[in-house]
């Protein structure tokens, strides 16, 4: 894949990125994971888990891997950029905008909706995490048609995303001490039920 068009795929996502990196990880598992694409979603998944640990935001993170896999180093510094870009032109533009017109109805409107689309590609994305770990034969109202013959649940999946909930949200334990703590169950409970 040539540079100019890395950069301009990344660069269509930095335009589409309201709402934070995990917006776009439906961005991404469109364009770049499934069956004849770059990324299968199991190596998707283990991106962004590996995003997570890693400093800086996962949107950036993951488009540096996707970019690196693509054309190594050059082609990761390219995709970065290509995602950064749009959000320096445009912040700056869009500040003295929302400054002048913040009272409008049209701009109340404008953001309420881009909020609403955030989270329902956010929620996209906890989904995509679902049936990568705790529902790996898909999640349960996607076989309804079919019956349950298929469903797997994964109990230590639950465990371990329970526990996660109950740290950050009960013992403001931070989440760096989370995901950690969670690799190191993972790691000790996969192989009795991997």
């Amino acid at each position: 894949m040539s540079y100019l068009i890395l950069f301009y795929q990344f660069a269509k996502f930095g335009l589409l990125c309201f709402g934070g990196g995990y917006m776009l990880i439906p961005l991404f598992i469109a364009e770049f994971v499934g069956e004849g694409k770059l990324l299968t979603p199991e190596r998707f998944g283990n991106l962004v888990s590996v995003s997570q640990v890693t400093p800086g935001p996962v949107g950036i993170n993951a488009a540096t891997f996707i970019g690196f896999i693509q054309n190594h180093f050059w082609g990761a510094l390219v995709a970065t950029c290509g995602l950064v870009f749009p959000t320096l032109i445009l912040a700056g533009f869009a500040v003295s905008l929302i400054k002048r017109y913040q009272e409008t109805a049209l701009l109340k409107g404008i953001l309420y909706g881009a909020r609403l689309a955030a989270v329902a590609l956010i929620f996209y994305a906890v989904t995509v995490f679902l049936e990568l770990s705790v529902f790996p034969a898909g999640l349960p109202w996607k076989f309804i048609s079919t019956g349950f013959e298929n469903f797997r649940f994964s109990i230590s999946g639950t465990v371990i995303m329970a526990l996660s909930c109950l740290c950050i949200a009960k013992f403001k334990i931070s989440t760096t001490k989370v995901i950690i703590g969670s690799a190191i169950l993972g790691a000790v409970m996969y192989p009795f039920i991997g």
